[in-house]
């Protein structure tokens, strides 16, 4: 049975793409979702040599913006993240941009998304060496982007997962002072972040290195000179997110967000011939269900506005938690925590995971725990049209 976002690419992706320009990326991820869990990935077929029990499983397109194969992804990065975690407060801050340089963010999405991350960690960790806020300390952080609302808007925005403490320059852990939700003063961490991005933003434009579409280079300066007046009149926003009690609290919300992508599957409520409806939370109105139906190839088109980068790391870590930092300072910290030994993670199989988490064992009968024995299989195809 084909999931709901196959049928919207199916119906729907060659009319958008009559109407509308691609990216490589994005037409790697039409393609691949329109295959996904179909025949035409291939398949195999498993039979219970003692009940006669049959499974037909097709092979999934792998594609992280496709919502049909999020699960073993996700699955796989906490498993290796679990040793990660301390027995502290975690607090949960989010950096935002203002709604005017949307535009600006979709035609430079890897040079802007790049600096919203540094401006983000730049800010937390000068603060963290600030006398004034009692920490002085290296602390870590996790920082996962989003770049939607939840009716498919594009919105780019990064929440960052952020220990109550950090290491001192004497290799010793000290907690944050503060007792609350509130890590920093975020009117004040907004305002820095406010600086520094656009510090760097007028140094960018400066060296040419900011794409604005098809405007002439008169009007992308004096774009650019309302543009840059604009974002400093405004205020910036930083939100400050109930804290995290524990590790355990902490991983619950990272198996939840880590992996989301734009849509899933159980948010698109129908599929017709000319439309898709699906269903969204408007935080703005008091958190109300509400259902937004659009033509299929709108619906398209804001799906795939969501699109990264090829090979853009979408979540990354900062400070302690950084991979040339972080076994050694985990090590060192375990040993403070009086947890056990730290151990660097190792890569996991999907039938190792599927176990693991799921407590499915990978060639055992579902019915009746009897051997599974493949009978009918179609290979992956070698070289499916843009599939990575």
């Amino acid at each position: 049975m084909k999931s709901s976002i196959t049928k919207v690419f199916e119906n729907f992706s060659g009319e958008y793409l009559r109407l509308n320009s691609a990216t490589i990326e994005q037409h790697k991820v039409i393609d691949s979702i329109k295959v996904c869990k179909t025949e035409k990935l291939g398949f195999n077929v498993q039979a219970c040599e003692d009940c006669g029990s049959i499974i037909k499983h097709y092979n999934s397109c792998s594609n992280r913006h496709c919502p049909n194969c999020q699960a073993i992804n996700k699955e796989r990065w906490l498993l290796a993240k679990q040793n990660d975690l301390l027995p502290v407060k975690y607090h949960h801050t989010v950096f935002t941009v203002p709604s005017e340089l949307r535009t600006l963010f979709k035609y430079s999405k890897k040079l802007l998304y790049d600096l919203l991350f540094k401006c983000a960690w730049e800010t937390i960790d000068s603060f963290s060496k600030n006398p004034i806020n009692r920490i002085e300390a290296k602390m870590g952080m996790i920082a996962i982007l989003h770049t939607w609302k939840q009716d498919l808007d594009y919105h780019p925005h990064l929440h960052c997962i952020i220990p109550s403490g950090g290491i001192t320059v004497n290799n010793k852990w000290k907690s944050s002072p503060t007792k609350g939700d509130y890590l920093f003063n975020t009117e004040a961490l907004a305002s820095t972040f406010k600086g520094k991005f656009s510090w760097y933003l007028k140094k960018y434009f400066k060296d040419g290195e900011l794409h604005f579409w098809d405007l002439q280079e008169q009007t992308q300066r004096q774009y650019f000179y309302h543009l840059k007046e604009t974002l400093y009149a405004k205020d910036w926003v930083v939100h400050s997110k109930k804290s995290f009690r524990n590790e355990q609290s902490v991983f619950e919300y990272l198996g939840r967000y880590t992996h989301k992508i734009a849509i899933s599957n159980a948010r698109i409520k129908s599929v017709t011939d000319k439309e898709v409806s699906f269903e969204y939370t408007d935080r703005a109105d008091d958190y109300k269900k509400k259902v937004r139906t659009l033509k299929g190839a709108d619906f398209i088109k804001l799906f795939l506005q969501h699109v990264l980068p090829a090979r853009f790391m979408k979540i990354r870590n900062y400070g302690f938690l950084s991979s040339r930092n972080k076994t050694n300072m985990l090590e060192k910290l375990h040993q403070h925590f009086e947890l056990p030994e730290y151990q660097k993670p190792r890569s996991l199989l999907v039938a190792e995971i599927l176990e693991l988490v799921h407590g499915v064992k990978v060639g055992v009968c579902k019915q009746c725990g009897g051997k599974m024995h493949l009978v009918e299989s179609k290979a992956r195809p070698r070289a499916s049209p843009r599939a990575a």
